[in-house]
This record gives C-alpha cells, structure tokens and sequence, in this order.
C-alpha cells in the first residue's frame, strides 16, 4: 500500500477500463462511496488508486429495449423506487428499494450498483433482483460481459470493484400475469432484516403456474429457492400448501447468519416465515376464498 494513494477520475467508460486495465493491483473502484469509506476509514481496506467512477453518465438512468428494462449501475435507490418505468414493468424492484433503511440521505446518494457489488448479505435489492432472474453487465480489459446475477454471486473471479466494472442491470419486464411479493422482518423501521424474501408467482387463473422464492439476511449470500417449489404447482394456494412452502425455505438454509440482527436458529426460522409471507402477499389480490383451508 503507498503511503500516499492516487486518485483518478475517469470521464467515460472506455477511459476507465483502459486505466483499470493498466494498473496491476491495488485499485478501488468508488463511486458514492457509501459502502466502501467506512472500510478505508477503519483501515481495513487500503488502496493504492482510487479510480473515482462517480462522473461518467453511461452508469447513470433507466432504458426500456423491448421487454427489457436497463438500469444504470449508479441509479440512485430514490430513482428506483419512483421512476415510472421501473414502477410500472418492475414493481417488485420498486418497492423492495422503499424499504432499504438508513433515511433520505442513503436513498439519495446510495445505488443499486453499490447494493450488489458490496455482496452485503443484509441489504434489499439482490433477492428482489434474483427473483427477478435479472442479468448484470460488466466490463473489463476482456470487454462486455453479461452473465446472470445469481452466476455473479456464485463467482468470486470476476474481479468487481477492482478490475472490472459493473455497467448495468438487465431485468425482463413482468408480465401481467405474475403476481409478487417482499416480507422484509426488521427489529425497528430503519433496521436491516432479519430475514427478507421476495416470491415471485405466475398464475394460471387460480392455479400456480411456477414460483419463485429468494431468501436474504439469512445466509451469507441469498438463497434462491424454485425447483424444490415445483411439487406445489397446478393447483390453487392451500394454507396446506403455505405451510409446506415455509418448511422448504426453512430446509435450505444450511449456515445462517447470527449477529446483531438475531440468532442464526432463530434466523433459519423467520427465513421459512418471511416466505410464506412474501408468498401470501403476492396471491393477496386473489379472493379470500380461493385460499382453501
């Protein structure tokens, strides 16, 4: 580490890629730098470059191409929870962006970007993204990329935040017929989770077509959870049926996370309680009496 680190602000994305590409180690890339200052400022991260990202417009805003809705990586949570295209092709990502914690201050400079590179377990926007199948887009000395989310989070090679920039977020539109849900347990209005889950349900008038559940908070990375679901699908929601799928969600979590949030025994319990929740909020516009008991 020098003692004196250097600072570089890049004006495009193909300036910073061949600054990236030119430094052999020790770069940080930064942009709000939310995530990343407090672990400079406790020493546990010591650079040697800054490559400052914060400028360049081409991470910044929100496209529709077809079916698919582009998001910047450096799109602030504010616009995601308000920009009318996202609130309406992506309602889900929307809302689970409302509960993220911390006031105006984090919701104003914070990113979806920041939320996913930083892999933080706590935070709210992998396991809306994850439910959604989104994809990601990174660039590097080997170009662009496009890989899954879940492949990102699965892979520790790719070298995000120092070699290699996340671009983009690629998210097929939800369609009419897919209902969703985010049960966010929290120990105060401003807390991270305890355990969160986002289901996302495509129906076939009042038969489940498939379902798809992703548990955060829990575990070190989010559990996606849809094969192990299929032996519910066909046939209406049951009370039967909800109580099985909070069994499932509970038998995937192998090491769950204990910390100020809540014991890890305790955790694993909430994860199988946050999905049959998450799932009951997205079947609620059905009527009461299509839930059999």
């Amino acid at each position: 580490m020098s003692l004196h680190p250097m600072y570089a602000r890049p004006r495009d994305l193909e300036q910073a890629s061949q600054l990236l590409a030119s430094l052999s180690s020790g770069a940080v890339i930064i942009a709000g730098g939310q995530e990343i200052m407090p672990f400079i400022n406790y020493g546990v991260m010591m650079p040697d470059v800054y490559v400052d990202i914060g400028g360049i417009k081409a991470l910044k805003g929100v496209n529709v191409n077809d079916d698919e809705v582009s998001i910047g990586a450096l799109t602030v949570h504010r616009d995601i929870q308000s920009t009318e295209d996202i609130v309406e092709r992506l309602p889900l990502l929307a809302y689970a962006a409302q509960q993220i914690g911390g006031g105006w201050q984090v919701h104003n400079r914070g990113t979806i970007g920041g939320n996913i590179v930083s892999m933080h377990p706590l935070y709210d926007i992998a396991p809306a993204l994850l439910a959604l199948d989104a994809d990601v887009e990174l660039l590097s000395d080997k170009g662009l990329q496009r890989m899954s989310l879940l492949q990102l989070q699965n892979d520790s090679s790719h070298g995000l935040g120092s070699s290699s920039i996340l671009t983009k977020i690629l998210v097929k539109t939800m369609l009419p017929n897919v209902l969703w849900g985010y049960y966010k347990l929290k120990n105060s209005a401003g807390a991270y989770g305890s355990a969160n889950a986002a289901a996302v349900i495509q129906m076939d008038g009042e038969k489940i077509k498939s379902i798809r559940i992703v548990i955060g908070a829990v575990s070190e990375t989010s559990v996606v959870i849809s094969k192990a679901l299929d032996g519910y699908l066909g046939g209406a929601y049951t009370l039967e049926i909800g109580r099985a799928i909070e069994k499932v969600c509970i038998d995937a979590i192998d090491e769950p996370l204990s910390d100020q949030q809540g014991d890890g025994v305790w955790r694993k319990a909430m994860a199988g309680i946050a999905a049959r929740r998450a799932t009951e909020m997205a079947l609620s516009n059905l009527t009461t009496s299509s839930i059999k008991r």
